[in-house]
């Protein structure tokens, strides 16, 4: 940023060394205000950097978690499909038991 230099006016009684306190005031609040602007700035950058690895992050997370539930969805038919062996081989089973017992 670039700060601005007041040259000193000369006049007619105190004016001059008014316009000179001025400056020199307006010349320190300049350069700290640039300071401060700089120090902003990095804080942004640092910020927006923190934010694209976040987001990277992020990005892998959701490939992750697609992942996983697509494997759950696979658990969850096999478990389905067990639950249905399961219970057609027990009728099958309780059928063959009732007919031997009335023979």
């Amino acid at each position: 940023m670039k700060t601005e230099t007041y040259a000193e006016k000369s006049g007619i009684g105190k004016t001059g060394q008014a316009l000179k306190q001025f400056g020199e005031q307006q010349n320190a609040l300049n350069a700290q205000l640039a300071a401060q602007v700089e120090m902003l700035e990095k804080q942004l950058e640092e910020a927006m950097q923190c934010i694209a690895q976040l987001k990277a992050e992020q990005e892998k997370n959701i490939t992750r978690f697609g992942r996983c539930a697509a494997e759950l969805d696979e658990v969850q038919k096999e478990l389905d499909r067990l639950r249905l062996t399961t219970k057609l081989n027990t009728n099958a089973i309780d059928r063959m038991a009732k007919g031997t017992k009335t023979e």
